[in-house]
């Protein structure tokens, strides 16, 4: 009782501690006096902050921490850069080490809960793991909706530069023009495509860092296509408009594969999250029949292979419901 105790207390100061610091950390950044007196001088040069702080990126190494130290720490783990790819493809404004940070308070709170909640340390720390995770599975759902959306936009774009290529106006000219009049998030990614453009790196640099800043088919096929035409020459105007058809065809065409395959993905997370479900309310209703089951050593060897069993199946279903057109 007494080891419980003390490491509820750890836990809650360890906890709060956290929640203080990040508290403190937002405020200064965007509340405080030099905060807003930054705000101030960069919409007197012109333009908003975000849009300020987005050309400013081009020139400046994106940074991992608000601390040079840590910022230092994560550079030699190659999965901090694929973690920090991941955010900027979200659109968000936190980087890496905040993004952990938010993991170690989860943890700390999902502990805790599981502390206050169960008997078992098992039990709690499984809730520590999962709530762990939420961070990762916010990013990953707002990466995704954000390229969604980016599909979305991208027949739009399509008969844009069509448009504008049959008015006489440059290549380059007319990806201003799409981060001028399209709206986000595809407005931003062609921005920062026609500021590398004016910085020199050249159109064909510029395309090849779009694409790989959005792992989209269709935005890669457009891509390829215009640097294709680049080299070989020929009507740009209608190869865009001929693209812009196909994207179209296709979105409508995955569309209806995610209807039909909308039971399948159902039932999948209905077998997949019952057996959690089913372990929680056990708990709650009658702890002493888990815990026999964790404490005699056949039931934890059982408890494994139902628990990898269960992945497996996950993957496979994932596999099965996940249709690539």
């Amino acid at each position: 009782m007494n080891l419980l105790y003390l490491a509820t207390t750890l836990l809650i100061f360890i906890a709060t501690a956290f929640t203080v610091e990040a508290l403190w950390r937002w405020w200064f950044s965007t509340q405080s006096e030099a905060a807003r007196r930054f705000s101030r001088r960069i919409q007197a040069l012109g333009g908003t902050q975000a849009e300020r702080a987005h050309r400013i990126s081009l020139l400046k190494q994106r940074k991992l921490a608000d601390s040079h130290s840590i910022d230092h720490l994560l550079r030699r783990f190659p999965v901090a850069s694929s973690i920090d790819t991941q955010l900027q493809q979200a659109g968000s404004s936190v980087n890496v080490g905040r993004l952990l940070g938010y993991c170690g308070i989860s943890f700390g709170a999902g502990l805790l809960v599981g502390l206050l909640l169960f008997s078992m340390w098992w039990l709690a720390l499984v809730i520590a793991v999962v709530s762990a995770l939420v961070p990762f599975v916010w990013i990953s759902r707002q990466r995704a909706n954000r390229l969604h959306a980016i599909q979305q936009q991208l027949p739009e774009v399509a008969d844009l530069i069509a448009r504008s290529l049959r008015a006489g106006h440059a290549l380059p000219v007319t990806m201003q023009m799409v981060a001028e009049e399209m709206p986000e998030p595809i407005a931003g990614e062609f921005r920062q495509a026609a500021d590398e453009i004016n910085f020199g790196l050249g159109l064909h640099t510029a395309m090849q860092h779009l694409s790989q800043r959005l792992p989209i088919d269709d935005l890669r096929f457009l891509v390829v296509a215009v640097l294709i035409q680049r080299d070989t020459g020929g009507n740009l105007a209608e190869l865009m408009q001929s693209m812009s058809y196909l994207i179209r065809e296709r979105l409508k065409l995955l569309g209806q594969v995610s209807a039909l395959s909308a039971e399948g993905r159902l039932s999948g997370w209905i077998l997949f999250l019952m057996p959690v479900a089913m372990a929680l309310l056990l708990s709650v209703v009658n702890p002493d029949y888990l815990s026999r089951l964790v404490q005699d050593p056949i039931g934890r060897v059982a408890l494994g292979i139902a628990t990898v069993q269960m992945l497996l199946g996950g993957l496979w279903m994932r596999t099965i419901i996940k249709l690539r057109v």
